[in-house]
């Protein structure tokens, strides 16, 4: 094999712009000329493989852990023929260790940030799984297609049959890899708990996301094939068949853990009924962590809070590792940036360039998440690690939205700490859930379950928790011991979530209100009469999926809920989380009691309720 440099033009040697395949893989951790692997004296007589045109040594792999050197030779040549009929092969690879030089900084930064465009434009994506040969995968994703036909049956039969179900599942899904699609490897399977033995890779996750079409394939590297009706199609298994049946197995499984929980509470020395519950919780977070329900999502939001899931040697890759994903390039991968000292950045500055770039680009969609973890003063105004994207009660997926943006982002420094700046229109939260209330629904307009439903959605930020060890000042202090006092009555704020489901999200009903109603009297008694508002994030219409363009769709506004943690002008707002609300039933605008509902719910933004509002955030 031989690595041709690129050259304007997309020119390599003879060639210009030739169709190429590219394969994803990890094999990082496993490399056997770092540091502490040079104290291996067994491994003196392996080599890596040889590569002519370039002037760097390639990466020796251990072969015990991960795979042979042959086995590398043998994937070159496999993912260079056809997979099937439709295409005729290829004669180029893009294979990282061939075209990067994993020891120069600034040539390797350059390649980072060229990752979307390198796979983007791949004509075929080979995702490599060296932990399995190929009659286990073929047997594990049946087994797993299989699995997940039988839960949507299985759910609807007796208790025995969907535990059982659920067990084998969870042994299953236990012995998936995570190398190139994402899927987090379980070095003890049959043994300790997944939490404690999992090791991940952080740089396939961006690789997986920017091709769910890729072809998974197995030690040996010849494409697997699925199995309809326990005959073989012609149809290669790709990573977006894999997330979707992944997808429909975490569905079920958060939508019957809660009631598992309860069935263990009221019957604690049942060791049947506790056993479903932990396998249920175990399934729903490994699917999680492992990222494949946000790959399923294709909700870039949301990956970034998987990515600290992943291995990676330094901490800042969990930057590096997710931008191209947002077509971004920041850091060290900027052009002419290198030049400058790597140590001027770190992972804080890395995700606040991170956040800056989004909220400017998405102003809407970059607020669409709920931090579980109290955010750091000043950070609030950005996604982080603890960032997750819930399930909206709406049939869109939130990524697919056409949103029409009514607010403008910015950042600006404050004593070295890096804010949130809003310029946009807010009303206060009390008004606007009075006009909530006061919705009329007309049958002849609204369906069934439309009329069950709260025209809003509120979801919280867990700046609320009493179980964090967040201390920002006084009014966080106050704020964390009224709710935790607050357990009973009608304040009860922290009550109202199902905190059976592991989502921890209160939908669309009978509780919204509540929950609303809660927070604005927690927040009025506990912090002395501070704001609290709704900033107008912007509005999105709702499409039916496959429904035909001319019908009518439901309209919503979407605002961030704001408060300030003190009572002077200049103290900064703090983002509590996020809130949608319905204004348009299917071209139909509901009546109302509320004077100012067609002001406050309606499609004027600088009507009666609504102030212009700018300041800081955080």
């Amino acid at each position: 094999m031989t690595s041709l440099e690129w050259q304007p033009g997309n020119i390599y040697g003879d060639h210009v712009a030739p169709a190429y395949s590219a394969v994803s893989y990890t094999w990082g951790r496993y490399a056997l000329d770092i540091p502490r692997a040079k104290r291996q004296k067994n491994y003196k007589h392996v080599r890596g493989i040889e590569i002519k045109g370039i002037d760097w040594p390639v990466p020796r792999i251990n072969p015990d852990k991960h795979f042979h050197v042959d086995h590398f030779y043998n994937l070159i040549e496999q993912t260079c023929k056809p997979v099937d009929g439709a295409d005729c092969g290829t004669e180029f690879l893009w294979l990282d260790v061939a075209c990067i030089d994993q020891n120069n900084g600034p040539q390797k930064m350059a390649e980072i940030g060229r990752q979307a465009v390198i796979f983007q434009n791949a004509a075929r994506v080979f995702i490599w799984l060296t932990t399995f040969c190929a009659d286990k995968l073929t047997h594990v994703i049946d087994t797993l297609v299989q699995s997940s036909g039988k839960h949507m049956e299985t759910y609807q039969q007796e208790y025995p049959v969907r535990y059982r179900q659920v067990e084998y599942t969870s042994c299953l899904l236990r012995q998936f890899p995570d190398a190139a699609m994402s899927v987090a490897k379980a070095n003890k399977p049959d043994s300790s708990p997944p939490s404690a033995t999992l090791a991940y890779s952080l740089w396939t996750l961006q690789e997986a996301f920017l091709c769910p079409k890729a072809y998974l394939v197995p030690l040996e590297a010849s494409p697997i094939y699925q199995h309809v009706q326990q005959e073989q199609s012609h149809t290669p298994v790709t990573l977006g068949a894999l997330c979707s049946v992944a997808q429909t197995l975490k569905e079920v499984v958060d939508d019957k853990q809660p009631s598992a929980l309860q069935d263990w509470e009221l019957d604690r020395d049942n060791s049947v009924v506790l056993k479903r519950w932990k396998y249920l919780s175990e399934v729903s977070t490994m699917l999680t962590q492992r990222g494949l329900s946000a790959l399923a999502s294709r909700n870039p939001m949301a990956l970034y809070h998987v990515a600290q899931y992943r291995h990676t040697r330094n901490d800042k890759d969990r930057v590096y590792g997710i931008q191209q994903i947002f077509a971004l390039r920041l850091g060290e991968s900027v052009p002419g940036c290198h030049d400058l000292d790597p140590k001027v950045f770190n992972r804080f500055n890395l995700e606040d360039q991170l956040g800056a770039a989004l909220v400017q680009q998405y102003p809407v969609a970059s607020q669409l998440h709920n931090l579980t973890e109290p955010a750091d003063r000043g950070s609030g105004w950005r996604i982080n690690a603890s960032s997750t994207v819930p399930k909206l009660d709406i049939k869109s997926n939130i990524w697919n939205l056409d949103f029409q943006a009514r607010c403008n982002f910015s950042t600006q420094k404050v004593g070295g700490q890096q804010w949130g700046v809003f310029d946009g229109y807010a009303c206060d939260l009390a008004q606007l859930a009075a006009s909530w209330s006061s919705l009329r629904y007309d049958p002849s307009t609204d369906s069934t379950t439309a009329a069950r439903r709260s025209p809003q959605q509120v979801l919280l930020d867990d700046i609320l928790s009493t179980t964090s060890e967040y201390h920002d000042n006084d009014a966080i202090i106050r704020l964390r011991t009224a709710i935790s006092e607050s357990d009973h009555g009608e304040d009860n704020l922290k009550g109202l979530f199902n905190y059976h489901d592991s989502r921890r999200v209160v939908h669309r009903g009978q509780r919204q209100p509540l929950l609303t109603s809660a927070l604005i009297r927690l927040i009025g008694r506990t912090l002395r009469g501070a704001p609290l508002v709704v900033l107008l994030l912007g509005s999105f219409a709702d499409v039916e999926k496959g429904g035909p363009a001319t019908v009518p769709n439901d309209k919503y506004h979407v605002g961030l809920i704001l408060t300030r943690l003190g009572t002077e002008a200049k103290t900064p707002w703090k983002r509590l989380g996020f809130c949608i609300w319905q204004y348009e039933y299917k071209g139909v605008i509901p009546s109302s009691d509320a004077c100012l509902h067609p002001d406050l719910l309606g499609d004027e933004d600088q009507s009666a309720g609504w102030k212009h509002l700018s300041d800081t955030f955080g």
